[in-house]
């Protein structure tokens, strides 16, 4: 079995590079086993931004806390909001009424122009009266909805599950939209993790060409994965990449390969260094 160690995340991989390029590669009859730095990163992450302007009344939640998706984080003051609300009901109560009023002069005018008392310009008049409450009515109707929606922005909730991260608003404080500004709150789930590293593009290409794949895809399949930490423990055993990136690094001449690994205890977390053993398995044998 020949090993080889390389660092695939952080600058200065160029010259490493060269020198295994170099050197060349020995394929023993057994397996060959690269060796990986690998990182690990979050699969799911949200930023967290504010869709309303305003005070901040209420902050929920602190660094570190656990919070399923919908959890309010924070609020801010609800009064010109509420009395926009309460506006706008207002409105589309007269505009209900003006619309029930329209339909009703309608049937009259028909009856009378049916019994002949009415002209056809008063129906007329009539019908067009009805289209325009109707229209009126539906205006109002999408201006509460609006208001409604506004208020319900006021309320900041956690978009999906997971840990409170780098909270950067206060009680207080007002919030404004600003493309700019970093996110109100970050929520991160550690469950599942990724592990990221690179490989050198000349070295999958021939990986490629050995085990047979006609595609990225059916490659990955081929390829499994033992995840330790720093020190040698063993975190995970014949993980199958999940991913891989699409372009090669210019500079180091690598491409980027993602693995999802379950992490229910939370032990692993984002930014943690491991290292990667990669196989490639081929015809019921590890060959690399």
């Amino acid at each position: 079995m020949l090993v080889f160690r390389m660092h695939g995340i952080g600058k200065g991989r160029a010259l490493l590079l060269a020198a295994l390029c170099t050197i060349g590669l020995m394929v023993s009859a057994d397996a060959e086993t690269l060796e990986f730095d690998g990182q690990v990163e979050a699969v799911h992450q949200a930023d967290v931004y504010s869709r309303a302007e305003g005070i901040v009344a209420e902050v929920l939640v602190a660094q570190g806390d656990s919070v399923d998706a919908g959890t309010v984080l924070a609020r801010l003051q609800q009064d010109v909001p509420k009395l926009k609300v309460a506006v706008s009901e207002a409105r589309l109560a007269r505009a209900n009424a003006l619309l029930e009023q329209a339909h009703g002069r309608l049937a009259r005018i028909q009856r009378l122009t049916t019994s002949g008392t009415a002209s056809d310009v008063a129906l007329t008049e009539a019908k067009t009266d009805l289209v325009l409450a109707e229209a009126a009515q539906r205006a109002k109707s999408a201006e509460l909805s609006l208001a409604r929606t506004s208020l319900d922005d006021t309320v900041i909730r956690a978009p999906i599950a997971g840990f409170v991260e780098d909270p950067r608003v206060r009680v207080g404080a007002l919030l404004e939209f600003s493309s700019g500004d970093p996110p109100i709150f970050q929520i991160v789930n550690l469950d599942p993790v990724q592990i990221v590293y690179e490989v050198p593009y000349k070295i999958r290409l021939r990986q490629m060409k050995e085990s047979g794949a006609s595609t990225a895809d059916e490659f990955l399949q081929t390829v499994r994965l033992q995840v330790m930490t720093t020190d040698g423990e063993l975190l995970a055993r014949g993980l199958v990449p999940t991913a891989t990136a699409v372009w090669v690094e210019p500079d180091t001449g690598t491409i980027r390969v993602w693995a999802t690994l379950e992490n229910s205890a939370g032990v692993l977390r984002p930014g943690m260094r491991v290292r990667v053993l990669s196989e490639v398995i081929k015809s019921g044998s590890a060959t690399q």
